[in-house]
């Protein structure tokens, strides 16, 4: 992501969501790996949207392709207002803009983001004090944030994945089930998360295409273990 062409910016605008008003943003059209995103962006967030790009200079909003990070804050109270305006977004609100070089709305709906953004605002706020502060003034990711508190909750995870894996890699048959291991670092903390996650329905004939397997909201579990830091 950071590898962008500038298309076109818009300089300062503001941005209004619901009940939220932002005066301090930078706007701007970007291009990334042949797709065009209108950015949004502050000294706190930055989202950005796939758009589609008309000759006249207007654009609409392209469903599911976007981009956004919560930058390190200096206290929990901007870390969750920040997560409560990326709610309002995701849950549809119109994003109103007012500036000199741009004015209209933009919106658009994921109901999958807007619950990993509801169940991370939960669980931070969930830590202990002494956590909050030091984790959320380092570079983590939002899952990881999210699992950080899952990690002595429950010993399994029920849930779902997509995924998409290159048979030019991997040897997978029909029947199959996949298992995948990923470490989370957490910066300010004392040690990190190993993810394993199995798929619990097999791959079907259906999945396999001539050179990749593509599996959508495929059910499997997910198991979480503490590793120290040397």
């Amino acid at each position: 992501m950071e590898k962008f062409n500038l298309i076109r910016t818009f300089g300062v605008t503001e941005l209004k969501v619901n009940e939220t008003h932002l005066k301090e943003c930078h706007t701007k059209i970007v291009e990334i790996n042949r797709k065009k995103y209108f950015e949004m962006k502050n000294r706190e967030f930055k989202l950005g949207i796939e758009i589609e790009l008309k000759e006249d200079g207007s654009f609409n909003p392209i469903l599911n392709n976007y981009y956004y990070k919560v930058y390190k804050t200096n206290n929990l109270k901007r870390f969750v207002f920040n997560i409560k305006f990326l709610k309002d977004v995701f849950v549809g609100h119109s994003v109103e803009l007012i500036g000199k070089l741009l004015t209209g709305r933009v919106s658009f709906e994921n109901r999958i983001e807007l619950m990993k953004l509801d169940l991370l605002e939960k669980e931070i706020l969930g830590l202990e004090e002494i956590h909050k502060e030091k984790l959320l003034q380092e570079e983590n990711t939002l899952y990881s944030l999210a699992l950080l508190n899952l990690l002595d909750k429950s010993e399994v995870i029920q849930s779902w994945i997509n995924f998409r894996c290159d048979l030019s890699d991997l040897d997978i048959k029909e029947g199959d089930t996949i298992e995948v291991e990923r470490v989370h670092i957490l910066k300010g903390n004392d040690f990190n998360i190993r993810e394993k996650i199995i798929t619990t329905a097999p791959i079907e004939a259906r999945e396999i295409k001539a050179d990749r397997v593509v599996g959508y909201r495929k059910t499997c579990e997910i198991s979480l273990e503490k590793i120290p830091r040397k």
